[in-house]
This record gives C-alpha cells, sequence and structure tokens, in this order.
C-alpha cells in the first residue's frame, strides 16, 4: 500500500510517497521527514546557528572544519560548477543579498514596476573556495559567501529517496525537485507537468520509473527590490537576475541535484543554448519562453494516464 508524508522544509513544501505493506512504514517516513529537518538545520543561510551559516561568517579567517554533511554538498556544488563552467555559481550569496532576497521567501515584498539595476561588486567565483579533502576543511576569503539552497534541496531528496529505496518504490517531491527509485508493481510513477502561467492547469503527465525531475523557473519566487521586480535565478556571468528569454525549464537527469543544476544553467542560458547544453549531456527536457512557446529537448515520456494529485510538479522551484 501506499504511504505518504508531508512537511515543510527548505523552505518549500515536501511530500514523501513510499510503497510498502509493512507496519513499519509510517516510522520510516517519520525518519525521512526529521532528515530533511536535519539537513535543512546544517545548510540554511537563513539560520544563524547553521553550519554552513557558520562558515561564511568565517569568510576570511583561515580555513574551517566542515560536518560530512556540508562538506558532501558543497563538494557536490563545487563540481557541479566546474562541469558547467561557472553557470552554476554555489557562492553568490551576496549577489542574492543586493538583490533583495536576504530573509526567506514568504517574509519578502512582492513585485513591482522596474528600476534600473545598480551595478555589482564582483564578490563571487566559485573557483576562490579553497578546500582540504583530507581534513575536510574549507576556506571562504573575505567577502565570498555561500548559497547551497537549490543544489541542497535536490541533494536533500537525492538522500532521503535512496535510504527508503531499501524498503520498497519511493518517490520524493521538495518544492518541485522529485526523484524516483523503483516502479509501483511494474508501474511508472504519473507526473503532471504544471503550465506555469496557468497554475490550474497541467501542459502533460511523464511517466518516471526511475531518476529524477526537476523544474527551474523565474515565475515563483518574484520580489520587490528597490522599485525593482527581481526573481532568484542569478546569471553568475553578470550578478544579476537572469534576462534570458526562458521561462521555465524542466529537466529529466539521473539524479535530483543534477537535475536542479541542469535546469537552471540551460534556464541562464536561453532557448536556443540552453537545449544544446541539455542534448549535449544527453538529458531531456522542456523549455518554456516568456511569451510561453514550448521547445522539447529529447523524447519525454509521456503517459496517458491521469496524474495521481499528490505528484503534481511544481513549477517554483
Amino acid at each position: 500500500m501506499l504511504h505518504q508524508i508531508h512537511l515543510r522544509a527548505m523552505n518549500t513544501e515536501v511530500g514523501i510517497w513510499l510503497w510498502q505493506p509493512a507496519a513499519q512504514a509510517a516510522e520510516w517516513l517519520q525518519q525521512a521527514s526529521q532528515r530533511f529537518t536535519a539537513i535543512e538545520a546544517e545548510l540554511s543561510r537563513f539560520r544563524p546557528d547553521s553550519g554552513l551559516s557558520r562558515l561564511n561568517a568565517a569568510a576570511g579567517s583561515g580555513p574551517q572544519p566542515v560536518s560530512p554533511l556540508l562538506w558532501a554538498v558543497l563538494t557536490a556544488a563545487l563540481e557541479a560548477a566546474r562541469r558547467s563552467d561557472g553557470l552554476f555559481d554555489p557562492t553568490l550569496l551576496h549577489a542574492l543579498r543586493r538583490a533583495g532576497y536576504d530573509r526567506s521567501f514568504e517574509q519578502l515584498p512582492p513585485p513591482s514596476p522596474a528600476a534600473p539595476a545598480a551595478p555589482a561588486a564582483l564578490d563571487w567565483g566559485y573557483q576562490r573556495v579553497r578546500t582540504d579533502p583530507a581534513a575536510m576543511m574549507v576556506e571562504l576569503p573575505a567577502g565570498l559567501g555561500l548559497d547551497l539552497g537549490g543544489i541542497g534541496k535536490g541533494w536533500a531528496v537525492d538522500d532521503v529517496a535512496q535510504t527508503l529505496a531499501a524498503h520498497g518504490p519511493v518517490l520524493v517531491d521538495a518544492g518541485g525537485d522529485m526523484r524516483i527509485v523503483g516502479a509501483v508493481r511494474g508501474e511508472p510513477w504519473p507526473i503532471a507537468v504544471q503550465n506555469p502561467f496557468h497554475a490550474q492547469h497541467d501542459l502533460f503527465t511523464l511517466a518516471v520509473s526511475g531518476g529524477a525531475v526537476a523544474t527551474s523557473s523565474i515565475g515563483g519566487r518574484r520580489w520587490a527590490s528597490n522599485g525593482r521586480a527581481m526573481h532568484h535565478l542569478l546569471d553568475p556571468r553578470t550578478g544579476q537576475p537572469s534576462v534570458s528569454d526562458l521561462h521555465s525549464v524542466t529537466v529529466l537527469a539521473p539524479t535530483a541535484a543534477s537535475a536542479e543544476v541542469a535546469a537552471k544553467v540551460a534556464l541562464i542560458l536561453g532557448s536556443r543554448q540552453g537545449s544544446a547544453y541539455l542534448a549535449k549531456r544527453n538529458l531531456r527536457g522542456l523549455l518554456i519562453g516568456r511569451e510561453g512557446q514550448q521547445q522539447t529537448v529529447g523524447r519525454l515520456p509521456l503517459s496517458h494516464l491521469n496524474p495521481r494529485p499528490t505528484t503534481i510538479l511544481q513549477e517554483y522551484a
């Protein structure tokens, strides 16, 4: 039978579904919920006592010891930055703060008419982070700060899904970052892709038996800063919100963390270069332009079934 649990963690809604007849399923789901809470406590940039906040506060103070969890996510983020040639960059913390994303999203002001943006100082660059794998130490130069929000969420989804998969087919969804391990009675999980311009309508339904799906969008997390409408997807080449021709990108990939990174990079690159980026890496996806135009990369696993309402792919990731 299908067991499920829902919680709010990492600034988003989390749902976990496990197909397992055993009575212990509820206990396993509760442990998974606690794991999300523990990951958030270590990776949140909004909690002054988190491991990430302590590391950011120590910028310029030499090498710092970090927990195994923070080390795992940070090294994954730095590797993603290298593989994307810096189009994904986890060191944009101060640029995000300058853009006005300086508190938990639900506390931000609503968007307002745009005004010219002030030039940003170049205080980011993943190459400036120094790591010592043998000692599990990290050194940030003065003025550099880390934000692991997106990839941290994907990493958490993968971690929880892989752990629960020992007990049966599982789907984990954290604000649109999904990881699926195993099929229920041989049937794929139906996942509806939401229309980013009409939240009550779906574009189509995917049939997914394994791997991950993630969406990046400029539509969900928007706020006002100095009279300018902003969104959270910053272009590392400018330190400003992306101005590409894309509104959202959905990507299918082996892991939620890799899907999250690929979706973000493709969106920043825009429709032409973004689709080429996905195709070169043998990733499938859907790119939706700011005017609603759609472009697919690869053959999407479409389903003709009605989706389970609990597996709707949100567009605000």
